[in-house]
């Protein structure tokens, strides 16, 4: 097994193309262009010291090497665990001692690219600065053993600027795309949210309408042969709550929808008539909270759904308050209330969910007398 995890993590890992060409990789290699520029005057310092061409040569040459190994290093090693970034950064300083035969102490000015390496190879912070801390002790002490020629003594000061310049845009980088992470992860709770609100809307939208169209087309149904006026009567009423319910959808996909209490105390009567339940309903719903009338007239619908789908009553009572509403029934009753929060159907959870948005709080219970009341209640607090 363990073979097989290994040789999965191996393919995943980017090759060395892919290491060396993306985006992240060419924006690296623009701005070596500024590390790289103060090193003209090491190329300089080749070619003014005294001896041979073939010497001076083999200086230039070498400095490119490790020039380019300065350009190409940091994308090798980004996917690479710290433990990796660390050693790679610290054999490249290790390195750097074969050009102390060419340029002797001045090869401390070759190590501030180092610096600009471990700012941009993302490593901790802690082991940045004590990789940092080594080089610039190093440096002191090459400057001290050489007396402080040709100004060496600069060498750690600008290490340090280095280091604290480059590590500052570094964590800035960092921060920025921790953000734009973060912004998409709250763009996707937000899509799921709103995907959630959608299924949840349709829900109450459709299922409440087309539960009065399924019962209002029964009736019909009945009343073709038995009184053909009232049929068509019936039918009308189809074709009028299946438009509104079209619209109501169309609303709901806008998102513009607001819903309205006294017209749901008004569809919820219309409703409860066309399926035989008697209805014991407020003229209006101006007793209720203006902030909490949406939501009542959210939990009105699904009540009263529930009560012509499966309660089996005859009657049905909606009691208003300014910041409560019951929803009862006296029919034998779905067993709603001891799933309720466990496996409830869609409508319920839906409700609830708006409740706990809106800070309050839904029941679903059995009535002593017999039948079933859903209520909602927000307290003062």
């Amino acid at each position: 097994m363990k073979t097989v995890a290994l040789a999965a993590s191996e393919r995943s890992r980017p090759g060395l193309r892919a290491r060396l060409f993306h985006r992240g990789a060419y924006q690296w290699y623009a701005g070596t262009i500024f590390g790289l520029a103060y090193q003209a005057f090491s190329i300089y310092y080749v070619w003014a010291l005294p001896g041979s061409v073939g010497f001076k040569i083999s200086a230039t040459l070498l400095l490119c090497i490790f020039y380019l190994g300065y350009i190409v290093l940091p994308p090798l090693i980004w996917p690479e665990s710290v433990r990796v970034r660390v050693l790679a950064l610290t054999l490249y300083w290790i390195a750097t001692i074969v050009l102390v035969p060419f340029i002797g102490a001045y090869v401390i000015w070759i190590w501030p690219l180092i610096v600009a390496m471990i700012a941009f190879t993302w490593l901790p912070f802690l082991p940045s600065i004590l990789l940092t801390l080594a080089i610039v002790a190093v440096q002191v002490f090459v400057a001290w053993r050489a007396d402080f020629v040709n100004g060496v003594i600069y060498a750690p000061v600008v290490t340090v600027t280095v280091f604290v310049s480059l590590m500052a845009i570094s964590r800035q980088i960092v921060a920025n795309q921790q953000l734009k992470d973060a912004q998409a992860t709250i763009g996707a709770l937000a899509a799921a949210d709103e995907r959630a609100r959608l299924a949840r809307d349709l829900h109450d939208v459709l299922g409440h309408s087309l539960t009065v169209v399924a019962v209002k087309s029964e009736l019909a149904g009945r009343l073709v042969e038995l009184d053909p006026e009232q049929a068509v009567v019936e039918i009308r009423d189809i074709e009028r709550l299946a438009r509104t319910a079209l619209a109501d959808l169309r609303a709901a996909v806008t998102t513009y929808r607001e819903m309205n209490l006294d017209s749901e105390l008004s569809a919820a009567r219309t409703a409860l008539d066309a399926a035989g339940i008697r209805a014991h309903l407020p003229l209006d719903g101006s007793i209720v909270d203006s902030t909490l009338r949406p939501l009542f007239s959210w939990v009105l619908r699904e009540g009263v759904t529930n009560v012509i789908r499966h309660s089996g009553a005859t009657e049905c009572w909606v009691e208003l308050e300014p910041r409560a509403m019951r929803v009862r029934d006296d029919g034998p009753g779905p067993g709603i209330a001891a799933s309720f929060g466990k496996t409830a159907g869609n409508g319920l959870a839906g409700l609830r969910e708006r409740a706990r948005e809106a800070g309050a709080e839904l029941n679903a219970t059995t009535v002593v007398d017999g039948g079933f009341m859903l209520s909602i209640e927000k307290s003062r607090a």
